[in-house]
């Protein structure tokens, strides 16, 4: 999974904040005093924001992935349903096929292009339009299949929508700004020794470029197909 390049941003902060504190320490702005506690608060403030963004972008990442579950059991369901639709049966599955195909086409294009793929696959209204007109006895079972088309439409959609909104540029810039004062804060508990000021504000930097690459990584679209696999939308038609 590559690495967002909104997590360089931390390395930045910690850079600035160790540049800050040691050059100021031989002048009259010099910090001096400033004890191991007093970054608690701040620290606390960032790692209770940090687990909430991280707890919510894993909640949609498991969320994408159960869509897609459902996606395939609506295929499957779709495709028992096809037997006994006599002749059409063959059509059906030819929809269904291709509904899959388009869809992980046009998540690939989207990716490729940030731009808002079809909202309404072309194979689903060919699919639709065809179990409406077909010649089959059973109202109850084109019913039945126009709920589960219907259902494709809806989690394909769902799906989009987690796709495109996520963390936001907001409570990035939030994350960001709690984890710079921290960083700050910790480099002036040691101010007076400059090693040690590297050290512990490069230990948090670390952690601090691995929480924000974490609830970064899922709104950039490259990574989509990594964290949620379209694939087995194939394996089911």
């Amino acid at each position: 999974m590559s690495v967002s390049f909104v997590a360089l941003v931390p390395i930045v902060t910690g850079i600035l904040a160790v540049y800050l504190i040691t050059t100021v320490a031989d002048t009259r702005l010099a910090v001096k005093g400033v004890v191991g506690p007093f970054f608690g608060a701040l620290a606390i403030m960032f790692a209770l924001f940090a687990s909430l963004m991280s707890g919510e972008t894993w909640r949609e990442i498991s969320r994408a992935n159960a869509l897609v579950a459902k996606e395939v059991n609506t295929l499957i369901a779709i495709d028992t349903l096809a037997q006994s639709f006599g002749e059409g049966e063959a059509r059906i599955r030819e929809l269904t096929k291709r509904y899959a195909e388009q869809d992980i086409a046009t998540d690939k294009q989207h990716m490729r292009k940030s731009q808002i793929s079809l909202r309404v696959l072309p194979a689903l209204i060919e699919l639709q339009n065809f179990v409406l007109k077909g010649e089959v006895s059973s109202t109850l079972l084109k019913s039945r299949l126009l709920v589960h088309i219907d259902d494709l439409r809806n989690l394909r959609l769902q799906r989009l929508e987690i796709k495109r909104d996520h963390s936001g540029p907001r409570k990035l810039a939030m994350l960001i700004l709690l984890g710079s004062l921290t960083q700050i804060a910790i480099a002036m508990c040691h101010a007076e020794n400059k090693s040690a000021t590297i050290y512990t504000v490069g230990l948090f930097t670390i952690a601090f470029v691995v929480i924000v690459n974490f609830v970064t990584v899922f709104d950039n679209p490259g990574n989509f197909e990594r964290v949620v696999n379209l694939s087995v939308l194939l394996q089911a038609v």
